[in-house]
């Protein structure tokens, strides 16, 4: 045996050894694709003959019968072994483990009428269920407790979403700076957008004027929004939820339920659910898909969907750059802030549907919005790094911030409401994507400023909403600044989400002070 492994391990030197030769002459230089298959055949040919001869055409266990003596150990558990210190690497248990296994909130069975969205096969039945009973809190990864979750009939709704609810919605509107009027033009947007929905369950984007390119800040994006019909179906399902409407109650349900349907059974096999949207368009679509889908599940605990959502959320996760931290276009991108938003956003409300391990992506997008600050404090963002500070971007990249743990009195948190009081909204210059974003800013970050943005707010935006006995009425205009590119249900499912801040989420920093006055 020692000889044929001395003979065969010399002729494989050599033939390694001509091959490098022969690499190094001109051989190579026509027909290469051709030449490089023939090298490739005799190499694999070598080998095979090299490991016949070694080691046999068969393993040394195939055809043989066990033969001989067995000894068998026995091994008899002693009372006292429980004291006995466990090895370290068994007392090591990975930090996702830990988040999975931890104890959960219990939710209630669904209604005896309700089917799920999906149609769960055996083997995945109980993968589902065990996954989707783990659910955690932001930034910590334990398990909610049940002072931190909310029954309404169906499952148990995490704290985060509770206000949205029957009486807890108009409470939470009337004590945060809502009224009934801002109510009004929710109710009548949410109408509009139900009654503009495709007949298969999505909004179609090129219906209501998405895709109309325009140049914004020298830019062209080859008519980025066209095609964007599971972006914009997200968007309107996120304004449909921020009400109270789920797949399984609400005056909207069938149409999230539609809406629902439409984006999952369409799910690419890698997990995205950007349908058939532009380059350009692709992940913002995406993203915003898989925040309406983390927040169905969040709100209802339907089990059905809980496979789509791990496969959005690790899409997520692959398109991450792993040397910045952001997200762009493609994966590896180096990043920008307009896009961290939306996908800090899936991490966030994916955390509140169950989905556990993301904490090395919530701390590279820490590391990217590092990259991208300015300001005395730090609490200015420009979109790219090295670019200019602007607006919209420091709105986006605080509300980034607030969802990643910064304390809302964080001298960074300060520095960007700072700027945000200096260019209050005004009807003549709309822009729903700044608006929504810096609204959402504002609120979460609380305090004095806040009373004032809303009020500029208001009289800036329930104006533009149209009010005529059309298919028009309940609907906003696209603004000249992004509208073009997402069209009437973007602009729309936008300014209602605007407008649903007072309840959408449980404040940041009542959070905080919550925290603090539960420490012993």
């Amino acid at each position: 045996m020692l000889a044929n492994w001395i003979i065969w391990g010399t002729l494989s030197g050599l033939f390694a050894v001509g091959l490098v030769a022969l690499s190094r002459t001109q051989w190579l230089q026509s027909q290469t694709l051709r030449k490089c298959v023939l090298l490739s055949v005799a190499v694999h040919a070598v080998l095979a003959v090299v490991a016949v001869l070694t080691g046999g055409m068969r393993p040394a266990s195939w055809g043989r019968n066990d033969t001989g003596r067995m000894s068998m150990m026995v091994v008899v558990a002693d009372e006292a072994a429980d004291e006995l210190p466990l090895p370290a690497a068994a007392l090591s248990v990975p930090e996702v483990l830990k988040h999975e296994a931890a104890p959960t909130a219990v939710a209630a069975e669904p209604p005896a009428d309700h089917v799920p969205l999906l149609s769960v096969s055996e083997d995945d039945s109980a993968t589902q269920s065990s996954d989707s009973e783990a659910t955690h809190l932001p930034e910590t990864g334990r398990a909610l407790s049940a002072s931190s979750v909310v029954n309404n009939g169906t499952a148990a709704v995490p704290e985060m979403y509770a206000d949205r609810l029957g009486a807890r919605r108009v409470a939470a509107a009337a004590a945060r700076g809502g009224s009934q009027d801002t109510e009004r033009a929710v109710q009548s947007a949410l109408s509009w957008l139900a009654a503009t929905q495709s007949s298969d369950g999505r909004w179609n984007a090129a219906r209501h004027g998405g895709g109309v390119e325009r140049s914004l800040q020298g830019h062209h994006r080859q008519g980025a929004g066209a095609k964007s019909d599971h972006g914009v179906t997200g968007l309107a399902l996120l304004a449909l939820l921020g009400a109270g409407n789920t797949h399984l109650e609400g005056a909207h349900a069938d149409a999230v339920s539609r809406g629902i349907r439409f984006l999952v059974e369409r799910q690419r096999d890698n997990g995205s659910l950007a349908g058939d949207a532009e380059f350009f368009a692709s992940l913002y679509c995406h993203g915003m898909a898989t925040i309406a889908l983390a927040e169905t599940c969040a709100m209802t605990g339907d089990s059905s969907l809980r496979r789509a959502l791990d496969r959005a959320v690790h899409y997520t996760l692959s398109m991450q750059s792993p040397a910045t931290g952001g997200w762009r276009y493609a994966a590896g991108d180096r990043g920008d802030t307009s896009q961290l938003g939306w996908q800090v956003m899936v991490l966030s409300s994916s955390r509140h549907a169950g989905i556990g391990g993301l904490e090395q992506a919530e701390s590279q997008a820490r590391v990217f919005l590092q990259s991208v600050s300015s300001g005395r404090a730090g609490g200015l963002a420009a979109y790219r790094t090295g670019e200019r500070s602007s607006l919209a971007m420091t709105a986006e990249a605080l509300v980034c911030r607030l969802f990643l743990g910064m304390p809302p009195d964080h001298p960074a948190v300060a520095e960007a409401v700072e700027m945000l009081g200096q260019s209050l909204p005004e009807s003549a210059s709309p822009n729903a994507y700044t608006w929504y974003y810096a609204t959402l800013a504002s609120f979460h970050a609380g305090g004095p400023q806040w009373e004032r943005w809303n009020q500029r707010l208001q009289a800036a935006i329930l104006p533009l909403q149209r009010r005529e006995s059309t298919d028009l009425d309940g609907s906003w205009d696209p603004d000249p600044v992004w509208g073009s590119h997402g069209g009437r249900v973007y602009s729309t499912a936008m300014a209602a989400m605007t407008l649903e801040v007072y309840y959408r989420h449980l404040p940041m920093h009542r959070q905080v002070a919550s925290a603090v006055a539960r420490r012993p």
